[in-house]
């Protein structure tokens, strides 16, 4: 069977988050999946997400089980779709998974385009490394069970790794309770990585009454649709926590995993952000290096309350995609470039100072056939903001065909 393959899939809710199970060969698992495992460097340096493959030991036994004549592997294989093994989201909405209903309330069709690898392990490396070991024809023949979490963050990702394994002897205790420390409460502020003080910051944005995001972010795929048929039908809208956390990332932090590296290098009595020396163009860099959480919370909350009562309220009950995935993804961009732009000389933050340049766009018509729920959505958005706020001429625009459109858009005369 070649690609995009089409795979139907059973949603399985629960609290933490919903998931896809179904059933792929164990060749295609070998081709789609990676895993990178969890081990220290010489320099103190912690890698990976998964246990340290035992090559001679524990994959050596599954294969010489799996080429028995009594094989059963009736556990799932566990991971997170649509992250490369850079741990990052993957952009190229050519190459990422996609599900969507069929008939039924909870049987999906999963839908793998290329034969990218786009499946971070979470669970299960050791059986899928054991089958690498097994005869083709094996790999081939014998299907496995796989449960899919879509647009799992990295540190979520981690999160559920150590939940399945923390009680099993296996695992090595210490590692586990390093893949703990992106959610332990007992942790201090100041030892945090990028990661992690974004987790926290969306879920503070999620909880906090009054915040613009109170109670519209969900563990879940990036998937509008998806978000919206689980979501409570008082919410007009919700978005993914992957995107949150994304949006966070990109205005403290252009290379996180280094950074967490580089945290991890101090011994834990030295271990703290401040200590942290790689360069990074970032707006909010100081202010994550320097512990200013709260100060990195307000222009978030600030920026996206003006947001919220500008633009979010008047769309209510109007498909509007300033408020989906591709808007809010766009908006963080935005608001970089603002931050890029005046931070290092006005320390403004307030709503009114916000509310200045959101006053530009909001009348913009978001609902207008030109957007699209897709990457290129995303792009004409931002384009149409930063246009608007004079922070890209339209001489950058590359598709010239397009700068009519935009100034439709914007009401500007020809």
């Amino acid at each position: 069977m070649g690609y995009p393959k089409k795979i139907k899939a059973i949603k399985v809710k629960q609290p933490f988050g919903d998931f896809y199970v179904c059933s792929l060969s164990a060749k295609d698992i070998i081709d789609l999946s990676f895993s990178d495992p969890l081990r220290y460097d010489e320099n103190k340096n912690l890698k990976g997400s998964q246990r340290k493959l035992d090559e001679k030991g524990r994959v050596k036994s599954i294969t010489s089980y799996i080429n028995g004549n009594d094989t059963a592997f009736p556990n799932s294989i566990i991971v997170s779709a649509n992250y490369n093994k850079k741990g990052l989201i993957e952009e190229n909405e050519d190459l990422t998974w996609k599900f969507s209903p069929l008939e039924g309330n909870d049987i999906y069709e999963i839908t793998i385009p290329t034969s990218t690898k786009l499946a971070a392990i979470i669970d299960g490396q050791h059986r899928v490394n054991g089958f690498k070991k097994a005869s083709i024809q094996r790999q081939e023949e014998m299907e496995l069970l796989v449960a899919i979490y879509f647009d799992l963050p990295n540190p979520y990702q981690a999160y559920l790794f150590a939940t399945i394994n923390y009680n099993q002897k296996p695992v090595d205790k210490s590692l586990a309770l390093e893949q703990f420390g992106y959610f332990t409460e007992i942790t201090e502020s100041y030892t945090w990585s990028p990661e992690l003080l974004a987790v926290h910051l969306s879920k503070k944005l999620n909880i906090e009454n009054g915040s613009p995001f109170f109670n519209h972010i969900k563990v879940a795929p990036q998937n509008d649709d998806f978000l919206l048929s689980t979501n409570p039908k008082e919410i007009d809208w919700v978005v993914s926590t992957a995107t949150i956390v994304d949006g966070v990332l990109k205005l403290i932090s252009t290379n996180p995993k280094e950074d967490s590296n580089e945290l991890r290098r101090l011994d834990e009595k030295d271990r703290n952000r401040n200590q942290i020396k790689r360069k990074d163009t970032t707006p909010l860099r100081n202010f994550y290096l320097k512990n200013n959480d709260l100060f990195i919370y307000k222009i978030i909350f600030n920026f996206f309350k003006v947001i919220e009562n500008e633009l979010f309220k008047p769309a209510i009950g109007k498909t509007s995609y300033i408020k989906k995935t591709i808007g809010i993804q766009a908006l963080f961009v935005v608001l970089k470039e603002i931050l890029n732009m005046n931070l290092e000389t006005d320390k403004n933050i307030s709503q009114d100072y916000y509310k200045s340049y959101i006053n530009k766009f909001k009348n913009v018509d978001f609902s207008d056939n030109f957007y699209t729920a897709s990457g290129i959505g995303k792009s004409r958005i931002q384009n149409t903001i930063l246009l608007s706020l004079g922070l890209k001429t339209f001489d950058q625009i590359k598709n010239k065909d397009h700068i009519s459109e935009y100034k439709r858009l914007l009401n500007i005369n020809e």
